[in-house]
């Protein structure tokens, strides 16, 4: 019996989508209390069949009991073990995902800043050598104090000796390809962790960048066997449009705002959306979260195309230089030529602009 996270989004085929934006759980604080539910929307997880993916991943790694539920407790092959390579384009959701995923099979929140029960999460920073990951690992076992010259191959043997004396069974890499430096040997970094009895299962996240170094160059063939590919590929139009139009539902629900007819009334609003982020299922659900929270800290009853278009300037137009939402109408990724502003603005938007006069605005800056 395959596991499944506990949501029905989770238990469709791995060709199909979720019929519904689940999240998993994680208590709301009040709606009164804008600053902790501000952190709260932000940090919202939308549940997507790329959770489904992964857990089909983590099936063939780790082994599984007899009702199916997946243990963390790697499986040997040969006496070694495998592991997944996580890679996606900058900004689209991989490390959430993989940190959401694994906590609710494995019931083990991850935890950030120090190694868990049997599950060591390590960020690589922008300017990572093999010899610092391993003094970050040993920094997460809460080993602190290191030998003013130790070597390279040292900082190895500390490293796994504290992962054992932890009892650390799974060990995460994010940000692997800032380690991609041609004076570092990251392929026999990573091998070390899946064979010479260190016994781990090991996922790596990265960019692009780090699919093109495991899959790409056949010096690394030994590595990508070991390695199970998971690139998060985009999902169809259709289906990323219609699981943004639940996001929104969703989020302005939680947030406690209605939706303005500019939203509600739009039929290709979610079109918009999707076209603004060019696709993005990651970015969509940041320029939802960011939009909401937008409304709710102005004071706002309602979610209004005009949350989503300040958003976007302020954050996405870097990315996108079109906005999506400047324009009356929107289909498919152009500006409609028929104006649809009588469906678009309806009669009823006047009681919600009378309501959302009250928007508060920075007292600092407003004179």
């Amino acid at each position: 019996m395959s596991m499944n996270i506990e949501s029905q989004a989770l238990a469709a085929e791995p060709d199909q989508t979720p019929s519904s934006a689940v999240m998993l759980d994680d208590p709301r604080p009040g709606l009164n209390d804008t600053a902790e539910l501000s952190d709260w929307l932000l940090k919202r997880y939308m549940v997507s069949n790329w959770d489904n993916q992964l857990v089909q991943r983590l099936e063939m790694v780790l082994k599984r009991d007899e009702d199916g539920n997946i243990l963390s407790e790697p499986k040997r092959f040969q006496n070694e073990t495998m592991g997944i390579a996580v890679t996606a384009p900058a900004r689209e959701g991989k490390s959430f995902l993989v940190q959401q995923v694994l906590s609710k099979v494995l019931d083990e929140e991850i935890d950030v800043d120090k190694c868990g029960p049997s599950i060591l999460y390590c960020r690589l920073r922008t300017d990572a050598t093999v010899k610092g990951v391993y003094k970050d690992i040993c920094a997460k076992t809460g080993f602190t104090t290191f030998p003013a010259q130790m070597t390279r191959a040292q900082a190895n043997e500390l490293a796994t000796h504290r992962l054992k004396l932890k009892g650390i069974k799974i060990v995460i890499l994010d940000e692997v390809h800032n380690l991609l430096k041609p004076s570092e040997p990251v392929n026999l970094f990573l091998k070390t962790f899946l064979q010479d009895g260190g016994g781990y299962c090991l996922i790596t996240i990265g960019t692009t960048k780090l699919r093109s170094f495991i899959y790409d160059d056949p010096q690394n063939d030994e590595l990508a066997g070991r390695l199970l590919d998971f690139q998060l590929e985009a999902f169809p139009r259709s289906d990323t449009v219609s699981m943004i139009g639940k996001a929104i539902q969703q989020l302005a629900s939680d947030a406690g705002l209605k939706l303005n007819p500019t939203v509600s009334s739009d039929p290709y609003f979610s079109d918009r959306v999707y076209d603004g982020c060019k696709g993005s299922y990651g970015r969509c659900m940041r320029l939802i979260a960011t939009s909401v929270v937008r409304a709710k800290e102005d004071g706002a009853v309602a979610l209004d195309i005009e949350d989503f278009k300040a958003t976007f300037e302020l954050t996405f137009k870097h990315y996108n230089p079109v906005n999506p939402f400047e324009f009356p109408g929107w289909v498919d990724g152009t500006s409609a030529e028929a104006d649809t502003s009588e469906v678009l603005f309806d009669n009823s938007q006047s009681d919600f602009r009378a309501k959302n006069k009250g928007r508060r605005v920075n007292k600092k800056v407003a004179r």
